[in-house]
């Protein structure tokens, strides 16, 4: 199973990686107020904006303007961005279409995003008029439009201010994006890492390397890339090299365990972790020997699970008694039925398909930690499965090959 980690540098990758991306976008406050200095003037003057975002790639233009969405709902609706290979003499054409109703409290960013350097002038000239006419009849839109050439920049706000002098394009709305201070951008990277059930001790960070590796970079799309560049070689390609294999572990009891799964393993892909599995034992001697390893990020418990891709999931003890049933060892066969119970795919089907274990096997995600078990096993089931472990100590290699082969019982 693919479990790599791939760190988004730009807010298309992330926001194509992650369906929901509230939670991962870090507000700066001076971009936010500068957002709202423009959309009180849009109202003022009613009539809307034409704003540049200057910076260099990676900086966060375009993360910045989702972020003033999402912080400042009550003042802003949700952006609309123009799909970026739209030709610029259709953009008028689009937003006719598809720009939202006229709203008379919340601004609206028109995003006009991947478009640098053009030598179609006659296009630009033509859909920037188009543009100043739109405008002056929509105060709650900012349109905005993010650049990293200097030149480009110059070129169009010529044409802006020609068009439609300062009340299209008032000269404060050149605005330099800051993004993130490069405080943040470890606390960035962690919540990323987190979206995949990731800590800096699981790619093996110390936060001092993370700190350094920050402090090298002009942006923090190129922190975030490099960092990428540096957890695919510490943790894919070094799993890749040492064709290291991925490490399962399946737990069966005829109690209810799911609860104790729960507290040393992460949600989605049941990945162990590192932390609580050592707070469970730190006098054991396993516990001391992992402690001391811990002091090196080379050596990090957390590390060396992300290296093995270990998880732990559950199988009822219905899965497992169900699976020797209908196994073709006839030994199983006998223990599991001695109590009464008798094959039954349907039920068989049910079952097996609601165990962690296969879920994990067809490549589903366990979105969901109960804290117990559903429902209750029947005596007869209980009582088949006690007739089963009772041949685990000989027969446990024929036991697990039954388990295993849950896909082709049903």
């Amino acid at each position: 199973m693919n479990d790599d980690i791939r760190i988004p540098d730009r807010f298309e990758s992330l926001q194509n990686q992650f369906s929901e991306v509230r939670q991962l976008i870090t507000p700066v406050d001076n971009d936010v107020r500068a957002f709202i200095r423009f959309r009180e003037r849009a109202f003022g003057k009613n009539g809307g904006l034409l704003c540049f975002l200057l910076g260099r790639s990676g900086v966060g233009k375009t993360t910045s303007i989702h972020s003033v969405s999402i912080n400042q709902p009550d003042l802003f609706g949700q952006v609309c961005s123009i799909p970026s290979d739209t030709e610029m003499r259709n953009v008028f054409r689009w937003i006719d279409l598809n720009a939202p109703a006229k709203d008379a409290e919340k601004a609206t960013i028109l995003l006009f995003d991947g478009r640098e350097v053009s030598d179609d002038e006659v296009g630009i000239r033509q859909f920037i008029s188009y543009l100043n006419q739109f405008l002056r009849k929509r105060p709650d839109i900012l349109f905005c439009w993010p650049l990293t050439d200097s030149e480009w920049h110059s070129k169009l706000r010529a044409i802006a201010e020609n068009v439609g002098g300062a009340n299209l394009c008032p000269k404060e709305c050149d605005y330099k994006v800051l993004g993130p201070d490069r405080s943040q951008w470890p606390s960035a990277l962690e919540h990323l890492l987190l979206q995949f059930g990731k800590t800096f001790e699981d790619v093996g960070f110390a936060n001092d390397l993370v700190l350094e590796i920050a402090s090298r970079q002009e942006t923090i799309g190129d922190f975030l890339g490099e960092m990428n560049f540096i957890i695919s070689e510490r943790v894919s390609r070094t799993r890749e090299i040492k064709r290291l294999p991925n490490l399962l572990f399946v737990v069966t009891s005829s109690g209810d365990v799911t609860g104790e799964s729960n507290r040393i393993r992460r949600a989605g892909k049941q990945i162990l972790a590192a932390e609580p599995l050592l707070g469970h034992s730190p006098r054991s001697e396993a516990g001391k020997w992992w402690t001391e390893r811990n002091k090196t990020p080379d050596h990090h418990l957390g590390y060396i699970i992300s290296l093995f891709n270990a998880s732990l999931v559950t199988c009822s003890a219905s899965a497992v008694v169900y699976s020797c049933v209908h196994s073709d060892e006839e030994q199983l066969n006998s223990a599991a039925k001695q109590a009464g119970l008798q094959p039954n795919p349907g039920n068989a089907n049910r079952t097996i398909q609601a165990s962690e274990f296969f879920k994990f096997l067809s490549g589903s995600e366990v979105l969901e930690f109960t804290t117990g078990r559903r429902g209750t096993m029947s005596e007869g089931t209980i009582q088949s499965y006690g007739k089963i472990q009772e041949l685990s100590a000989k027969k446990h290699k024929l036991i697990n090959q039954a388990i295993c082969s849950l896909p082709r019982v049903i």
